[in-house]
């Protein structure tokens, strides 16, 4: 295999990644928030941060992520699990931030840790699955190729 066809092959998974995975989970962060009367340190309702607060949270768990390949392996069962733990973390991030009024208590920083080793298993699961069921991208992982 070369290496500009790999190369090739990781650009188009790296590409469709975030697209692919991330959700909007804000309705849900606010409902639960609603649903449990959590407030701020200043006494509003939590749920209002929660609304539009996607863009922002995406923000915080994605900017220092870096899609790395060296534990990339061919995944044959898909990824739905790692997906549903990447969005619980997430809503999980989303609640306690609006719950703490947007400020970087030490729970948040503990949410957003979750979050963001959630984040890295998904793309651990999802490039590997993507490199599997696809074989234009079949050459992205080099899992066997020491082993001739």
């Amino acid at each position: 295999m070369s290496k500009d066809s790999r190369d090739s092959a990781r650009s188009v998974i790296q590409a469709r990644f975030q697209d692919a995975v991330d959700r909007d989970v804000s309705g849900l962060a606010a409902r639960y928030c609603q649903e449990q009367g959590l407030r701020t340190p200043e006494g509003f309702p939590a749920e209002h941060l929660c609304i539009g607060s996607h863009a922002a949270v995406t923000r915080l768990i994605w900017q220092d992520f870096s899609p790395g390949w060296e534990e990339v392996v061919y995944v044959y069962d898909g990824t739905r699990s790692e997906q549903a733990r990447y969005l619980n973390a997430k809503l999980n991030l989303t609640v306690t931030l609006a719950a703490a009024g947007d400020e970087p208590t030490p729970e948040v920083q503990a949410a957003l840790r979750r979050a963001e080793h959630t984040l890295h298993a998904l793309w651990l699961a999802w490039a590997g699955y993507q490199a599997t069921t696809t074989d234009a991208l079949a050459h992205a992982v080099t899992e066997f190729e020491d082993a001739l």
